[in-house]
This record gives C-alpha cells, structure tokens and sequence, in this order.
C-alpha cells in the first residue's frame, strides 16, 4: 500500500549530487526531524533544486517503507545565498548543518534545534561574526537538551575568558566586537567539552 503525500516546511542541511537524474536533499523539520529526499531531473536539465541552507514548503512522496521521499512541488520561502560568498561563513553554516546531521534523531525535541538552527543561519546569512554565531548556536543545541554546560564548562574557564563567552550568549551576537581568535578559542574548548560530556556527535 503507498504512503501518503504530506505537505511539509523544511531547512535543506544536506545536498548530494549522486546521479546526473537526479539529487538527494536532507530536509530538516521542526515537526518531522529529518527527512531524506530525492528530486528528479529533468532530462531538459531545466528541473530547479532547492539551495543548500534555504527553507522550502513542499510535497513529498514516500517512496516504500517511508525512509526516502520524492520531492514534489516545492517553494522557497527563504534563501541564504550570502552563505556562500564568505569561506568562513561558509565552514560554520556547514559545520551546525552536519551537527544536526549527525544528532537529530536523538534529539529531546526538533523545535528546539529548529529555532536554534534558524537563528544562526540567518546571522550567517549577514555580515556577523562567523565564530560568534558558531559558538552560541553550539552553546544553545547543548544547553536545550539539558546538559550542564552553563554549570561546568562555563565555570571552568578564566575570569576573563567567562566575561567574554557571557557577552556574547547574553547579547545580540551582531553586537560582538572581540576577536576571531579568542571566539575561536572559546569555541574549540566549548567542543572538547561536548565531546567529552554529552553524546552529542560533532
């Protein structure tokens, strides 16, 4: 018996090439999680596919046993191009895209991952800074799914440095004015810290 067709929005964190008939995509969904699909090509190659890190609303048609989708119509309701014209943004988009990725399924809620995802991707999108915006976006995944990382990785830095890390989670990250270099520090050790007390997969 076929599945039925669902109408669903979703933020493409995966894009794959792996046929010239067609491309598979990964939706993400504040509802659904994680949903693999495939678009097909025309053999006009005219067939638009939806951008990496844009949100669409679409139709998708399981294909048998429901774990791969065919992409039906689709619209976009949201692109990100400015992603792409900056290397660094470019690495921290696609370094939050492969967390949720790795981690969705085990995930509490997706909502919460959602908005999270969401908000670092439109920061991204603009000309913030691309550490900053990493290092809340992994702060806040963490923090949502009830690990303590306000209680012990936070505490267990510098003075100094916790002044910095709290400016930058209790402020608009557009407002950031440290350095590249001390974020990025901030951010490494915030990622040793998940790799070695959560079970989140970086």
């Amino acid at each position: 018996m076929s599945l039925a067709s669902f109408a669903i929005e979703g933020l493409v964190v995966g894009r794959e090439e792996p046929s010239e008939k067609f491309r598979e995509l990964t939706l993400f969904s504040a509802t659904d999680g994680l949903l693999r699909c495939r678009c097909r090509l025309s053999t006009s190659k005219t067939t638009s596919v939806p951008d990496l890190f844009s949100d669409v609303e679409t139709m998708l048609n399981p294909m048998s046993g429901g774990h791969l989708h065919y992409l039906g119509e689709w619209r976009c309701l949201r692109s990100r191009v400015a992603i792409g014209l900056d290397y660094r943004r470019l690495e921290a988009a696609g370094a939050l895209a492969r967390i949720i990725l790795r981690n969705a399924r085990w995930l509490e809620t997706f909502e919460n991952a959602s908005k999270v995802i969401h908000q670092a991707l439109d920061a991204l999108d603009s000309e913030i800074s691309p550490e900053a915006v990493r290092l809340k976006a992994l702060y806040m995944l963490v923090h949502s799914e009830g690990y303590p990382v306000f209680e012990d990785w936070r505490s267990g830095v510098s003075d100094l440095d916790r002044n910095g890390i709290d400016a930058i989670l209790n402020h608009p990250v557009s407002s950031c004015d440290f350095m590249e270099e001390d974020i990025s520090r901030w951010r490494i050790d915030l990622e040793r810290w998940i790799a070695s007390k959560t079970e989140f997969v970086l």
